[in-house]
């Protein structure tokens, strides 16, 4: 086992509060809270910046939430079986978001548990303070998943809208600030989910394909419907593992009009296409990152719930050790 580990000073500026609103939610939420400030307090501080926000308050449809209040406890704990779901929908925070309860489930069955990331978490937090939050959440959660939903704001990846919808900038530029951190300080691991694998993709340099069926075609029906994806061999085999022994093929399910534009050299791997020749998964060279065009969440079969196995198995080999276990021995 390797000498170098994850140390937590006593002293953090930034502390991580797992926040339950009165309403409830599948999981608990985290609020990023300042030394010397009431969990209360920052709640009420992210609050107001979202209301603060038109562009974030468009996603609120104009309401504020109604959750400064609930229970709030410091956490705490064993850091090696919570996995950090990015939420970037309003409905991720409540009781009946399927996606969230999917995750959960899933990770619940591979013995961790899931806490939601609000949308722009940062909110009310100095440039040096956000920076010790995305410390603070590399050095807490050795897994991350970045979820589906909507288009990527072109902009960020340096394009012209072309048949993107439903984009929100400050929303991506938070999302994609974290998830530079959490990709450069190599302490845990990445699974990212359709609009998840390409705002990744974004942060990493590639570019995204506006409209599947106008620059491919419409020989795959990627907007909905199940298909066959063709897996290719890549460092870690990490999606390759999951394959029947006599075939390179999985049948996945689709729900996407864009996609990630691949191209050799960069810290990506390809690691499925369709027949058409779409990105479908990529893998990090470093075996830290798992990048998915379909939907494991949705797929409520066998091949779903190995996915979600496969990524807990690699989150494993990879995720930096705590101090507690490297010195107890």
């Amino acid at each position: 086992m390797s000498l170098f580990c994850t140390v937590v000073t006593q002293a953090a500026e930034i502390q991580l509060y797992k926040w339950t609103p009165p309403s409830g939610a599948i999981a608990p939420l985290i609020l990023p809270v300042r030394v010397g400030e009431t969990p209360e307090a920052a709640a009420e501080r992210y609050l107001s910046g979202l209301e603060h926000s038109p562009d974030l308050m468009e996603l609120f449809q104009g309401q504020r939430p109604t959750t400064a209040t609930g229970k709030f406890k410091l956490l705490q704990g064993d850091r090696e079986a919570r996995a950090l779901l990015v939420a970037n929908l309003p409905k991720d925070y409540g009781p009946t978001s399927e996606r969230i309860n999917n995750f959960n489930m899933m990770l619940s069955a591979n013995g961790h548990s899931s806490f939601i990331l609000p949308i722009a978490a940062s909110l009310g937090l100095t440039r040096n303070e956000t920076r010790k939050f995305y410390e603070k959440i590399s050095n807490e959660f050795p897994l991350m998943v970045a979820l589906g939903g909507e288009d990527v704001e072109p902009s960020l990846y340096k394009r012209e809208n072309f048949h993107s919808h439903s984009t929100n900038t400050t929303r991506d530029q938070f999302e994609m600030a974290l998830i530079k951190y959490y990709v450069a300080s190599a302490k845990g691991f990445l699974l990212a989910v359709c609009r998840g694998s390409q705002i990744t993709s974004a942060v990493l340099g590639y570019i995204i394909l506006g409209d599947v069926p106008f620059h491919v075609g419409t020989q795959v029906a990627h907007g909905k419907d199940w298909h066959d994806i063709e897996v290719k061999k890549t460092s870690h085999g990490i999606l390759a593992s999951l394959l029947p022994a006599d075939s390179n093929k999985l049948f996945v399910n689709s729900f996407h009009h864009q996609a990630v534009q691949f191209k050799p050299g960069g810290p990506l791997e390809l690691a499925a296409t369709t027949p058409d020749g779409v990105t479908e998964a990529t893998e990090f060279k470093n075996g830290r990152g798992l990048l998915l065009q379909f939907h494991p969440e949705f797929m409520e079969n066998k091949l779903g719930a190995n996915i979600i196995n496969r990524v807990v198995e690699q989150k494993m080999r990879v995720m930096a050790p705590s101090c507690s276990k490297v010195f107890q021995h």
